[in-house]
């Protein structure tokens, strides 16, 4: 049986940015921040307004099944005890110009208990399934949950819970093929044992798989289905399961799978110890080709959280940051840095336009993040500086201020369209000051040499 702090923790891994967090200690400098970018990069993130959602909330999955239909899912309290608790599912809808809350009915399972929905797939316009967890607070309980999106409202369907009543039962991810072939993954009992649920068109029952642990991750195919958990990834036929080889790498954790043209992408970390008994954790891509892995350069800082395909593109997200993977390395994107997002999850339309989501904390205030590229009325500045460490500052339809990367360079997103005045300061030189228009959408280089003595 799961003890109590255990399930716990991995409850609270889960609304602290999914599996992303585990380890405490981050080292490494490989992927640049968000604020390095080449100028190449032409793309901008903009934000959107989250709607309204009680005293906390967080967002752990969004799925696009068109521009004007966006579903965005994770949990919320609207004020209850423990208030430092995700008490209640929690989902809102993009209609092309704002986001709406929708209702999920929950209702009494436990006296006190956690609550949250943690991926979410759209399988056309109006048909959706957002998958998750309820938990007992008071004891080792947890019940699985599935709610299916028709366009109006959120209704609950009933899941299986095969642990049984007295232990964990979750759901972490959910993929579909259509309106009658939805997968959904997850784990239960202690130690936590594989689950998968097949959803057929008027029932979810439970598909047996090999054991690899808790599952994190599932993405389909029109022939395949795949899982993971931990290092290890399967692939279900329609038939059986077939084990892939492990990702190169030791300490690999998977936390996001995607396929794509190129094959299936694998995002996550690394875990291994450094310093003095310490642990660090760097951010960790792979490619299987159908034949064999390749570990692409994705870096140190920041924990991959989520991958999709956006069109004829790949992104990754994780931290507050997005990027773009290929065979040959991860680009950042221009993203929002004026109270930037945790991310914790990122999906695309059909088009090919993504959206990342997450959550903010702004002085205590723990609320939804939500961005999208292009940015809606945003764009955004690549200033080159030529100095290390100065300080940008921009001032027009919005002011703000950051840093400059080693190589002189910072770029940020979410700034509404408009003339900027762009200062690059650094104390003992003279400020670089340059002019420029921010167009929705673009991100525009801006040159602002710092000037420093010999």
């Amino acid at each position: 049986m799961r003890s109590n702090d255990a399930r716990r923790r991995a409850m609270r891994l889960r609304q602290t940015g999914r599996v992303a967090m585990v380890l405490g200690v981050v080292c490494g400098a490989g992927l640049a921040t968000a604020g390095a970018v080449a100028a190449a990069t032409t793309v901008a993130w903009g934000t959107t307004t989250s709607a309204p959602a009680g005293t906390r909330a967080q967002l752990f999955g969004v799925a696009a099944a068109s521009a004007s239909d966006v579903l965005a899912v994770g949990g919320y309290n609207p004020g209850e005890t423990p208030t430092a608790v995700l008490t209640r599912p929690y989902a809102e809808h993009w209609n092309g110009s704002a986001w709406t809350a929708t209702t999920v009915p929950l209702g009494a399972v436990y006296s006190v208990h956690s609550a949250q929905l943690n991926g979410v797939t759209e399988v056309a316009p109006r048909d959706g399934w957002a998958v998750g967890t309820v938990g007992d607070l008071s004891s080792l309980a947890s019940q699985t949950l599935a709610y299916h999106w028709d366009g109006t409202a959120w209704r609950r369907f009933p899941t299986p819970n095969p642990s049984g009543p007295s232990q964990g039962n979750q759901l972490n991810a959910v993929a579909a093929r259509a309106t009658n072939d939805v997968w959904a993954a997850g784990g239960d009992g202690y130690p936590e044992a594989s689950l998968v649920l097949h959803w057929n068109g008027s029932t979810w029952t439970q598909v047996r798989i090999p054991n690899i642990g808790s599952l994190d991750a599932v993405t389909v195919s029109p022939a395949n289905v795949w899982v993971a958990g931990g290092d290890a990834v399967e692939r279900f036929n329609g038939t059986a399961w077939t084990s892939l080889p492990a990702p190169p790498g030791t300490g690999a954790s998977i936390t996001g799978l995607a396929n794509t043209a190129s094959g299936l992408w694998a995002v996550g970390y690394r875990s291994f110890t450094c310093g003095e008994g310490g642990i660090c954790t760097s951010s960790y891509a792979a490619l299987w080709n159908g034949t064999t892995w390749t570990v692409v350069p994705a870096g140190g800082g920041s924990v991959l959280a989520g991958v999709v395909a956006a069109g004829s593109t790949v992104l990754a997200t994780g931290g507050t940051g997005v990027w773009q993977l290929s065979t040959t390395g991860a680009s950042p994107q221009v993203i929002p840095t004026q109270n930037a997002a945790q991310l914790a999850a990122i999906g695309a339309d059909p088009a090919g336009s993504p959206w990342a989501v997450g959550w903010t904390d702004v002085r205590g205030t723990i609320a939804p993040g939500i961005i999208n590229a292009p940015g809606i009325g945003q764009g955004g500045i690549i200033v080159t500086t030529g100095a290390a460490s100065a300080t940008v500052s921009w001032i027009g339809p919005a002011n703000g201020t950051g840093t400059t990367d080693v190589g002189g360079q910072f770029a940020t997103g979410g700034l509404p369209d408009g003339s900027y005045t762009v200062i690059a300061s650094l104390q003992g030189c003279q400020p670089g000051v340059a002019s420029v228009n921010v167009t929705a959408g673009t991100s525009t280089p801006v040159n602002a040499k710092v000037i420093c003595s010999p």
